[in-house]
């Protein structure tokens, strides 16, 4: 089906995803339910229904329209490329409207294939950018040439969710920290 073009159906298709967004941050993915945003947003529920078939094909279509991947830094180095992706992944989990949604889809995923499908493509996607950094690092001679680009990954990432989590600062400083930890961690003894 070809995306709506009347500007009616278009800012209609505005407001409620702009609703949905703010009830999400709110109140999570089950209470974001279509009545709910029926009520806030103004729109008929008939309306909504008309241009999404149910609960997970209006939140998904929400994420997508405030998604972000990160374009690859390649900076030259695997230090300044990391900390530009690391930074960048801070502050897509800690501002901005998807930052709201990242624990609220991890933890729909598990219940909900769609919303599953969704955290996956996310995730992936995101992912590649990171491996990319890393496998470019090992063939510059970076990293040595059996790390394990996924490892790296795991280890700048889960600390960055981590602190995310529980409140705490993920800034720029964090994410200059924490990659030339990680990258300690992997230079090769003499």
């Amino acid at each position: 089906m070809s995306p709506p073009t009347n500007p009616r159906v278009l800012r209609t298709r505005a407001v409620v995803l702009a609703t949905v967004l703010h009830l999400l941050a709110e109140r999570g993915i089950a209470g974001t339910t279509i009545e709910a945003v029926a009520e806030r947003s103004g729109v008929a529920k008939t309306t909504i229904y008309r241009h999404w078939d149910g609960h997970a094909a209006l939140v998904l279509d929400a994420f997508d329209n405030v998604r972000r991947i990160p374009d690859d830094p390649d900076t030259g180095t695997l230090r300044d490329d990391l900390v530009e992706l690391v930074t960048g992944l801070a502050a897509a989990l800690s501002h901005g409207p998807a930052a709201g949604l990242w624990f609220a889809l991890v933890d729909a995923a598990e219940r909900n294939p769609q919303l599953a499908a969704l955290h996956h493509r996310e995730a992936d996607a995101r992912h590649a950018v990171i491996l990319q950094a890393v496998t470019r690092g090992i063939s510059r001679g970076e990293l040595p040439a059996d790390t394990d680009p996924a490892e790296v990954l795991d280890l700048l990432a889960g600390p960055i969710f981590y602190r995310r989590a529980v409140g705490g600062p993920v800034d720029r400083r964090h994410a200059e920290q924490l990659v030339a930890r990680v990258l300690a961690a992997y230079k090769r003894k003499p």
